[in-house]
């Protein structure tokens, strides 16, 4: 069942990436050049309601989230290296994947540079990776443990804001909102 479920929120998100173009390398190029938000857009809008469904959900069902430590100077690192390898290929792991099933002949090479990426960070991961790991290692905390309120009226709350930028941000550079 675990296994079936994770395939549908896949498959959901995979049309739902399809849908906002998130497999167009020049769809994201306008994106990471804020000349079209329609992207970034979508994936606050996923964030948002991603975030109060799970927190909604720990609530009736027994879920097994396992916070990862928070280790600074990994996150940075790893943020660098995902956004460099984002804007060179055009794509990153989820969209590469959509482009592919698209057929894009862009998308295979993004996905095997993604694999050997992966298999670099897992031969040099001792070397180093795990003596970084220790620095500045905040541990396993989550936004309602710091601010010492429960966790789906801090999703609830993250959402609305969150929300709220989006419904005022236009979807394209120079075009105007209506209110």
């Amino acid at each position: 069942m675990d296994r079936l479920s994770a395939l549908l929120v896949g498959v959901v998100m995979g049309a739902l990436l399809q849908r906002v173009r998130a497999s167009d390398p020049g769809v994201i190029a306008r994106n990471l050049r804020l000349e079209d938000l329609s992207i970034i857009k979508f994936m606050a809008t996923a964030i948002a309601v991603g975030a109060v469904i799970v927190s909604l959900a720990g609530l009736v069902l027994p879920l097994h989230l396992d916070i990862k430590p928070a280790y600074l100077v990994g996150v940075l690192g790893g943020g660098l290296v995902f956004g460099v390898g984002f804007a060179l290929g055009g794509f990153c792991p989820g969209t590469c994947v959509v482009g592919l099933a698209e057929g894009r002949r862009d998308a295979p090479w993004a996905l095997v540079g993604g694999i050997a990426g992966a298999l670099v960070f897992t031969l040099l991961y001792e070397l180093v990776v795990a003596p970084l790991l220790p620095l500045l290692n905040v541990g396993k905390v989550t936004l309602a443990d710091l601010v010492h309120l429960p966790a789906p009226l801090v999703a609830g709350a993250m959402a609305v804001v969150i929300l709220a930028v989006v419904a005022r941000l236009p979807t394209v550079r120079g075009q105007r909102r209506s209110s």
